[in-house]
């Protein structure tokens, strides 16, 4: 299993808000070229469907998640349904700083390809931290400051 972590400080920004922006998925393609489309469909419970047609190594990955924003606790949640990727999960939290919030998404995948997953994992991790951070620069402008893996962990 791989992990991707993506931290962006973002500077004049409410917590919640913030959260409920980088959450709102059909904003996606337009922020990244990598997000082909998105559809999302509204659950009963409060949770949502998200259907992802996402370009990868020159083809496209498709798959559905669950997705559920618990916005008093600050926490979006996701969880593959079904689709390319073997699994994928994670969280976005938003944290309040002086002066804005920091965003954090930390997401679990395994594209299902062990004996390739040396090759795989890292040109998939890279293409995902792009994805986001190309939305976080859309969404946010000059006001995110977006960092990636461990060293973002601190």
């Amino acid at each position: 299993m791989a992990m991707v972590r993506v931290r962006c400080t973002v500077e004049d920004a409410d917590a919640n808000e913030a959260l409920r922006l980088v959450s709102d998925y059909r904003r996606w393609p337009e922020a990244s070229d990598a997000v082909q489309s998105i559809t999302v469909e509204p659950g009963p419970d409060g949770s949502s469907t998200s259907y992802w047609e996402v370009t990868f190594r020159g083809g496209l990955m498709k798959w559905s998640e669950r997705d559920r924003l618990d916005a008093d606790a600050l926490v979006h949640t996701f969880q593959l349904i079904e689709g390319d990727p073997h699994a994928f999960s994670g969280t976005w939290t938003a944290v309040p700083r002086d002066g804005g919030c920091e965003l954090r998404m930390d997401a679990d995948f395994d594209l299902g390809m062990p004996s390739l997953g040396h090759v795989l994992d890292p040109i998939a991790i890279e293409a995902l931290e792009d994805a986001v951070a190309d939305v976080l620069r859309d969404l946010f402008g000059e006001r995110a400051d977006v960092a990636f893996g461990e060293l973002a962990a601190t």
